[in-house]
């Protein structure tokens, strides 16, 4: 796989490369899927590469994964355990929309690494060009969301991932202004806490190594938990 590398590296991501061989011992592996991968363990990486579409751009989307986690940046099982020790919590958020809102938290993370790299921004993410909502899905959730006091949980993990999908998309094309004034007026108080995990996200410096997210994470259940304590889902 070492051969890869004279295509997989190049003169934006290579002091990257050479400062995460510094922490960790790197390997790469063919991927048994079409796209990339990355895992950390210990003082080992490994980076699984699809061979059929070598390209920079995906790889240095693996080595600041990589980067994150040399920084303890661990939000995927963060947040999952997190969310476990309330059961409530937990079975609000279904697997699908843990694994959204993560991604969603990463990519904010990831973003400025990635440009300061000195690569486009349309190149960060395969949905670039597709809107995260649209008058259509903003229909059906108004009319799924609540009936009688009920409310319907598919329609809240879809508001609650569409709020995180329009956060941090990356295509300033999009403008979401006035669904997310749509979202506030549906439910003020969920769309409240929302915003305040998300600001509270953004301030978060990956650089600092006094900073941290615990407190963001923990803040963030309280709220979820004063939410969910005042419904009836179904």
């Amino acid at each position: 796989m070492k051969e890869h590398l004279t295509i997989l590296i190049d003169d934006k991501n290579i002091d990257l490369w050479n400062k995460l061989n510094e922490i960790y011992e790197i390997a790469l592996i063919s991927s048994t899927e079409q796209n990339y991968s990355a895992n950390v363990s210990g003082s080992s990486a490994t980076i699984g590469i699809y061979e059929n579409d070598l390209n920079s751009t995906s790889f240095t989307h693996q080595l600041i994964h990589i980067y994150l986690k040399s920084k303890n940046v661990k939000i995927v099982e963060d947040f999952y355990n997190a969310l476990e020790k309330t059961e409530k919590i937990n079975s609000l958020f279904s697997d699908g929309l843990k694994e959204h809102v993560t991604y969603c938290l990463e990519l904010e993370l990831m973003l400025p690494i990635f440009l300061k790299m000195g690569y486009e921004n349309r190149l960060l993410t395969s949905d670039f060009n597709e809107p995260k909502m649209n008058k259509k899905m903003l229909d059906i959730l108004l009319k799924r969301y609540k009936n009688k006091d009920v409310y319907d949980r598919e329609a809240i993990d879809f508001f609650i991932g569409t709020f995180f999908a329009m956060k941090s998309c990356n295509n300033p094309a999009f403008m979401y202004h006035k669904y997310f004034i749509a979202f506030q007026e549906l439910d003020k108080e969920l769309y409240t806490l929302l915003s305040e995990f998300w600001l509270d996200w953004k301030t978060y410096d990956i650089e600092d190594t006094d900073d941290n997210y615990d407190k963001i994470l923990q803040y963030f259940i309280e709220d979820i938990t004063a939410w969910i304590s005042k419904k009836t889902i179904a």
